[in-house]
């Protein structure tokens, strides 16, 4: 890698690179996307990631961190500085099982009451994302969607 590259063949590849990368434009649209959903949901002071990790254990009742990392597909990191958060503002807690050597997350009746009062302002969030993406967009995302959950179960 000590091979000298002049800054011209080095554009010409970060072009090439740039103009071709599926990883920048799927993240570039997960920003779009969740920039939309936690500016609507910023009125209750709660961000998309932590309304989908209340509405997976409002459906699963409880879950360990790591298995709600599993199943939303999010980084360690994610999951314990949105959970510290959600601990704070009442909307989950925090038991031991297993002899209290590990820890299960639950919503909390100050969650659920949350869950019901995000659900309209998560519609209209919906709508305004469906708008944009369009009938064929939504309809792309639906289906990479089912395709990666088929190569990569929970």
């Amino acid at each position: 890698m000590n091979k000298q590259i002049d800054k011209q063949a080095a554009q010409k590849l970060a072009q090439a690179m740039g103009d071709e990368c599926i990883a920048f434009r799927v993240r570039a649209l997960n920003r779009i996307v969740t920039n939309l959903y936690d500016a609507a949901l910023s009125p209750l002071n709660v961000t998309v990631n932590q309304a989908t990790m209340l509405i997976m254990l409002s459906l699963v009742g409880e879950a360990t961190p790591g298995r709600i990392g599993q199943v939303l597909i999010m980084e360690k990191s994610t999951i314990s500085r949105n959970l510290d958060r959600m601990k704070k503002q009442g909307w989950v807690e925090t038991a031991g099982r297993d002899g209290g050597k590990e820890q299960v997350v639950r919503a909390t009746p100050a969650g659920r009451t949350l869950l019901v009062a995000l659900h309209p302002i998560w519609e209209a969030a919906q709508k305004q994302v469906a708008e944009f993406l369009g009938s064929k967009g939504v309809s792309a995302v639906h289906t990479l969607h089912e395709a990666v959950r088929k190569k990569h179960p929970v």
